[in-house]
């Protein structure tokens, strides 16, 4: 990850995040749009010695956008979807 750091007069920028812009002057963003997907869990094991039991896990992604991998593109029908 780079880090950037805009310098305009006194007012500093350290960090774009996902979905942020940055404007100075006269600018009219027309159709807009920004997508961000965070992927999370819930709760933490630390220490030493500590181990899980009949631990449940799962995935809910609707979207096809990073869904498909070089490994599936072998079946024909697979490799139209992407094209």
């Amino acid at each position: 990850m780079v880090k950037v750091m805009v310098h305009i007069n006194n007012f500093r920028i350290n960090d774009v995040d996902t979905g942020s812009v940055v404007a100075i002057g006269t600018n009219y963003f027309y159709h807009w749009n920004t997508w961000s997907k965070v992927n999370g869990g819930f709760g933490r094991l630390t220490g030493d010695q500590n181990s899980l039991a009949d631990f449940v896990t799962g995935v809910d992604d609707p979207d096809w956008q990073d869904m498909l991998s070089n490994e599936w593109l072998t079946e024909p029908a697979l490799r139209k979807l992407v094209e």
